[in-house]
């Protein structure tokens, strides 16, 4: 499930992300001690039923009581054999999210076909405590009370009614970092004016808006550390429409430079900032197939297919 100002919904997942956990019934007696490592909930299904084998979307049925819990609840369906996650990891996973009132799937990483990444310290607190003590391989199941999730303010556009308990079964997957796609060197078009490190002006202009390949130019080399598609980065940045030639986001009006795993945002922006050397500012003109494509942030002002066009400064890498 899927935040932070504008410039989230166009580069990070937010803190609204929705993620899921799954995981088999039958098997959560004899995981009991691997969930109760942690005081933060209580050990046990909610009434929730899990089917499936793990690797593979689950069932997921809601029990009388579901609707009603209060604690966070937590049950090891599969105890994993890797490395446990500690809190404020980036963790890769499979889930799917069901809300308890409706039974309706709001969000599910198999129905889009890959696993997400994101860090733990982005995601609703019932993740956040939830998760941690998992290990890479395992599955769990995640009964969340609505004070944990989204309480009375649930995403727009979703079907999470207000104060609704969550479900999630997830799997965490070994992480693999991405290989960045091709890009070509060039400027689109777009004419960049501004000092380094202050907030740029930004040009666009017809070629801009026709743009089909990720293209790249570094305005100022960086000489410090590298990114790489799974580092976590501190940047400043402006991002502006290539039809419209508007800002839709920039860290700079936001008050601070912003840091993110890489692994959240969108394809275009990620495989941009690979090959960046900390200090340098760079512009990268994403097409819309590596962007939003025919669906944009709601509340933005990006266009449906619009490219878009970044100037980023790289403050730091990790």
């Amino acid at each position: 499930m899927k935040s932070r100002p504008a410039a989230a919904a166009v580069l990070v997942l937010s803190a609204a992300l929705a993620l899921t956990a799954c995981g088999s019934s039958s098997s959560s007696s004899g995981s009991s001690a691997s969930a109760s490592a942690s005081a933060s909930y209580v050990t046990g299904t909610a009434g929730v039923t899990v089917t499936g084998e793990i690797g593979s979307k689950p069932q997921v049925t809601m029990g009388a009581d579901t609707k009603g819990t209060t604690a966070l609840t937590v049950s090891d369906l599969v105890v994993g054999t890797g490395a446990p996650v500690k809190a404020g990891d980036t963790v890769s996973a499979q889930y799917v999210g069901i809300g308890a009132n409706t039974g309706k799937e709001f969000d599910s990483s198999w129905s889009r076909g890959t696993p997400a990444q994101f860090s733990l310290t982005q995601v609703i607190q019932g993740w956040q405590d939830g998760i941690p003590g998992m290990k890479v391989g395992g599955r769990r199941l995640l009964v969340i009370p609505a004070d944990l999730a989204y309480a009375d303010s649930p995403p727009s556009g979703t079907t999470i009614e207000k104060n609704e308990v969550l479900v999630f079964v997830v799997d965490i997957v070994p992480t693999v970092a991405p290989t960045a796609g091709p890009h070509v060197t060039g400027t689109a078009g777009v004419t960049v004016a501004g000092e380094a490190g202050k907030k740029p002006t930004i040009t666009v202009s017809k070629e801009t808006a026709a743009t089909t390949q990720l293209t790249l130019s570094d305005v100022t080399p960086g000489t410090g550390a590298e990114a790489k598609t799974d580092s976590t980065v501190t940047v400043q940045y402006v991002g502006v429409g290539a039809i419209t030639g508007k800002p839709f986001d920039a860290s700079w009006d936001n008050g601070a430079a912003a840091t993110f795993p890489l692994a959240q945002v969108i394809t275009g922006f990620r495989d941009g900032i690979a090959g960046m050397k900390v200090g340098g500012r760079r512009l990268i003109v994403i097409p819309a197939a590596q962007a939003y494509g025919a669906t944009p942030p709601s509340g933005s002002t990006i266009k449906a297919n619009e490219p878009l066009v970044f100037v980023v400064d790289l403050v730091s890498v990790k």
